[in-house]
């Protein structure tokens, strides 16, 4: 499948860093469901140094990392696809939609 980067601004700074608050950031996450997911994002954000437990909301549909805006070249040229803040929330929807899913069987 892919991974998905969506553009947003950091809501604090992130001092070890270098980000300040109002920066570009990217949420960069999987839009495989479950843990084959995960398992992509992890591979994917460790060839740009991001540790695993950085993760945000891991295990869930909402499981992500924030990359800091000078990481988009990198993000870009290792696979990652740009996507908008309407086709972030169609993804995330379908993901809990899945995940429910899952929960319930």
């Amino acid at each position: 499948m892919a991974i998905v980067i969506h553009a947003a601004r950091a809501t604090r700074d992130w001092y070890g860093v270098g980000v300040r608050k109002g920066e570009r950031v990217y949420h960069v996450l999987s839009d495989q469901m479950g843990e084959a997911g995960s398992r992509e994002l992890r591979e994917f954000v460790a060839q740009l140094g991001i540790r695993a437990r950085w993760a945000q909301y891991p295990g869930t549909y909402r499981e992500h990392f924030d990359a800091p805006g000078r990481s988009l070249d990198d993000l870009l040229r290792l696979g990652g696809r740009m996507i908008s803040t309407h086709d972030l929330g169609a993804l995330l929807a379908a993901k809990r939609a899945a995940q429910a899913n899952e929960s319930a069987s």
